[in-house]
């Protein structure tokens, strides 16, 4: 008995494993059921799923946008499992993202329209997400995977593209710029990696070492523990006195300490743009330099270009984001792999979730 287009009714596995934060740092594996996709759905079978920083910040409760109890995971590669009528794709389609998930309860939800849902949810903020072994989803945000490209790398390529968006898009870095990028996480390293691509000179800052390390390795000219080493001194030697064209603030959570510091390294006229997520809707900024020498300061959020650039960054050879993962474990582990992030143990990266071993 087959049901949609390549639901085969008779085979369903009905339930499935997944990690449930049922709140604020109560995090464990549980048994779900594994639903049907209806019209206009496919279910995913998980095959990588990233760590994103955004799920520590909801692992701790301190995530603006996340609810509980939930199934978090948004950087995702996966194999289209099966699909309901309506939809594009084939069983056994390479797919990354999330889509969004039907709230199963609005008025054309309830008359069998999931693709129609008045109140989607985000997976893993909104609506259970990727840290689990399938999720069904509304099928139109999905994209075909490269051949050339590996699920890892599909997970990964998320956050790579809110970097694209920020150097691209909203910085519009240039060749022969000079640029601060602050934070030497996953998307800060993509950030720095994309800058050099677009001609520029960068400068890394972190505070961990073994980041700061890591942006050395991937190609900064200059890259500084910002906690421990005087900033602005080789700023102004590497611009003879002016400061940096642009800053590109990728840290989150220290506004008080990365704003200020951005908005000083920064010259005359330039311009500053906040990648960062941050737990409180204020910031400390240098008013009076930034009004009397005309700075500007703008926001990046997301990934609008989608994943086409950076996809064809990756295919190419051009961005290699293996680079930027450090362990790969079995679903099971995530606790572990947050645990990891956390206390930035054993020189943690990019964690990729692997649910199929």
């Amino acid at each position: 008995m087959v049901g949609g287009h390549g639901v085969d009714l008779l085979r369903w596995e009905q339930r499935m494993k997944a990690i449930m934060l049922s709140e604020p740092r109560q995090i464990g594996v549980v048994d779900l059921p594994d639903e049907q996709p209806g019209p206009g759905e496919v279910t995913l079978r998980i095959e990588s799923c990233s760590v994103c920083g955004s799920d520590l910040e909801g692992f701790h409760g301190i995530h603006p946008k996340m609810t509980f109890p939930r199934v978090m995971g948004h950087e995702v590669g996966s194999v289209v499992k099966a699909v309901g009528d309506g939809v594009g794709l084939s069983v056994g389609d390479r797919v990354a993202g999330t889509g969004r998930k039907a709230c199963r309860s609005c008025e054309p939800c309830r008359n069998g329209r999931p693709a129609e849902c008045a109140n989607p949810g985000g997976p893993g903020f909104t609506a259970h997400g990727a840290y689990a072994e399938s999720m069904t989803v509304i099928a139109t945000e999905l994209v075909p995977i490269p051949e050339n490209l590996s699920f890892d790398e599909a997970a990964v390529a998320q956050p790579a593209a809110i970097a694209y968006h920020a150097v691209v898009g909203r910085a519009a870095i240039k060749e022969g710029e000079t640029v601060l990028i602050q934070g030497c996480g996953p998307i800060g390293l993509s950030a720095m990696m994309l800058a050099k691509l677009q001609g520029a000179r960068v400068i890394s800052t972190d505070i961990v070492d073994y980041r700061v390390q890591k942006a050395r390795e991937l190609g900064a000219e200059l890259a500084l523990n910002s906690s421990k080493e005087d900033v602005f001194a080789p700023i102004r030697d590497m611009t003879s006195g002016q400061g940096v064209d642009k800053v590109i603030e990728c840290v989150g959570a220290d506004q008080d300490e990365t704003i200020p510091q951005a908005v000083e390294a920064v010259r005359s006229s330039g311009l500053v743009v906040v990648v960062g997520s941050f737990a409180s809707n204020r910031a400390t900024v240098p008013i009076i330099d930034f009004k009397f020498s005309e700075k500007s300061l703008i926001g990046s959020q997301g990934m609008p270009e989608g994943y086409g650039p950076i996809f064809e960054l990756m295919s190419f050879g051009k961005l290699d984001v293996n680079r930027l993962i450090s362990h790969r474990i079995p679903l099971d582990q995530a606790p572990h792999a947050l645990s990891l992030m956390d206390r930035k143990d054993e020189d943690v990266l990019k964690v990729v979730l692997k649910p199929q071993t």
